[in-house]
């Protein structure tokens, strides 16, 4: 599903959104779903016209396995360099536990680790805040997690990840209280992305937020705070 011109979103995907960057020169992955997803974000890659090894970069907005499920295995499908947050690559690699939810997720997550098989991977590219990647900058949004991030390209466009999150009108939406780490830190990153200005804020769940995408983000702070 192409959302804005060149930027597409996997059909299919179980987790959280995974979108393709497709440009001249460019394949960018940015999320890779639950693990399983490689094969139907390799076949998206492939009706589009390119091929698998055209892939430069898979990035993480973060390390919980409904974003990086598949990292590993899109990394051995196409060839693509990973990239993360330093704050959350020992999680990637597997070197420190994952995040534990709260709440009524906690059985939840805790059964879904014991049934889906997650494979940790070393990233190939350490990510940290102000960084150029695939011709976004690395905006570090913590709270979700140590080393949530967004993707930005100024006035045009923002990969938010999961700090913040869509209803399926296109409504942004504050992150889940259950599923992040530290709210406090959650609420200024919001703070931090509603002074930045773009047209389409693509979450890693819900719909687009498309058309004047920051200024309904301003509008959800002043309902928070």
């Amino acid at each position: 599903m192409e959302i804005v011109s060149g930027i597409h979103r996997v059909d299919g995907v179980r987790g959280a959104n995974s979108y393709l960057v497709v440009g001249e020169g460019l394949v960018l992955v940015i999320d890779t779903g639950m693990p399983g997803s490689g094969k139907k974000i390799v076949e998206c890659i492939k009706r589009l016209g390119r091929r698998p090894d055209e892939v430069e970069w898979i990035v993480l907005t973060h390390a919980d396995i409904d974003h990086s499920g598949s990292a590993a295995e899109l990394k051995q499908m196409t060839g693509a360099k990973v990239a993360i947050h330093e704050g959350d690559a020992s999680s990637l690699s597997g070197e420190s536990k994952p995040k534990k939810a709260r709440g009524i997720m906690a059985p939840i997550f805790k059964m879904m680790n014991k049934v889906v098989s997650f494979h940790p991977l070393q990233p190939d590219v350490i990510l940290s805040e102000g960084d150029e990647i695939g011709g976004f900058r690395v905006i570090h949004t913590p709270g979700h997690t140590q080393g949530s991030i967004c993707l930005y390209k100024a006035e045009e466009l923002m990969f938010a990840g999961d700090a913040l999150k869509a209803d399926k009108g296109g409504n942004p939406k504050p992150p889940s209280r259950m599923m992040t780490l530290d709210m406090a830190r959650a609420k200024a990153s919001l703070k931090r992305i509603s002074e930045l200005e773009f047209d389409a804020l693509l979450v890693g769940h819900g719909a687009p937020v498309l058309g004047n995408a920051s200024e309904k983000v301003r509008r959800l702070l002043a309902k928070v705070e």
